[in-house]
């Protein structure tokens, strides 16, 4: 991967994780870190931060849905079961 590529992915992965709140930056992080423990092995070493920020965005943003109450279906199902 040129050194051009990596930082374009590297520019859209810090926008997309642009908006995370303080409040979810650690549970973000602490779940990213696990998430990723399992594939660091198989990517490049120059990739790592990009995935872990990339999965943190991702978590973050899932954190907020459902804060604001954006459920799916899925969701809503196995929160009547755990209830």
């Amino acid at each position: 991967m040129s050194d051009d590529h990596k930082e374009d992915l590297s520019s859209l992965v810090s926008h997309l994780g642009a908006g995370i709140r303080d409040t979810h930056y650690r549970p973000a992080h602490d779940a990213a870190a696990n998430v990723c423990s399992g594939i660091f092995d198989a990517i490049p070493v120059d990739l790592h931060d990009v995935v872990h920020e990339a999965v943190m965005a991702g978590y973050a943003a899932a954190l907020s849905d459902l804060e604001s109450g954006k459920l799916d279906d899925q969701v809503r199902e196995r929160s009547e079961i755990i209830v």
